[in-house]
């Protein structure tokens, strides 16, 4: 009996209901599918970022007084940006130690020669938590790849102040 005294057919509340029960998941599917496809789409953007900002974040110099001196700028701007203290600083790397929390950030700062007139210096920013063991993203990555971004592209206007 219904609601307000009249007979309805329950085979056709059963029909109708099967149909608006296969209509939401259809479209929880494809809401989740365009979700997916517009995170997989941010996460290659964030990636080309990342990989333009490490690029971009290097000095090229001579091997005498100009690279002794942006050596030791990276070395203060490593000291200051770093989550963890600097555990290794010679005369080709400056390197901190791994943070103990996920999702701060860490830095290396190799210096190799590009050739006989010129040494290249680079900062390599890393992020505790950013992956997870198998490789794929963690629940970090958005924060971590912000922070690897920003640190690197300050590094850039760091160093080309001295210059």
């Amino acid at each position: 009996m219904h609601w307000f005294g009249g007979h309805t057919d329950t085979g056709a509340v059963m029909k109708r209901a099967a149909c608006w029960i296969w209509v939401s998941i259809l479209c929880l599917v494809l809401v989740a599918g365009c979700a997916s496809t517009a995170r997989e789409a941010a996460f290659r953007r964030e990636e080309v970022a990342l990989f333009e900002a490490r690029q971009q974040a290097c000095v090229r110099c001579e091997p005498t007084v100009d690279c002794e001196s942006a050596w030791v700028r990276t070395r203060a701007f490593v000291a200051t940006h770093s989550a963890s203290r600097i555990v290794r600083a010679d005369d080709t790397l400056i390197e901190t130690a791994l943070p103990h929390s996920f999702g701060f950030v860490y830095l290396a700062a190799p210096k190799g020669r590009l050739d006989e007139d010129h040494a290249l210096i680079q900062l390599k920013a890393m992020c505790r938590g950013m992956y997870r063991t198998d490789g794929n993203v963690s629940v970090m990555y958005w924060t971590c790849a912000n922070a690897i971004v920003a640190v690197e592209d300050e590094f850039r206007a760091f160093m080309s102040e001295a210059k």
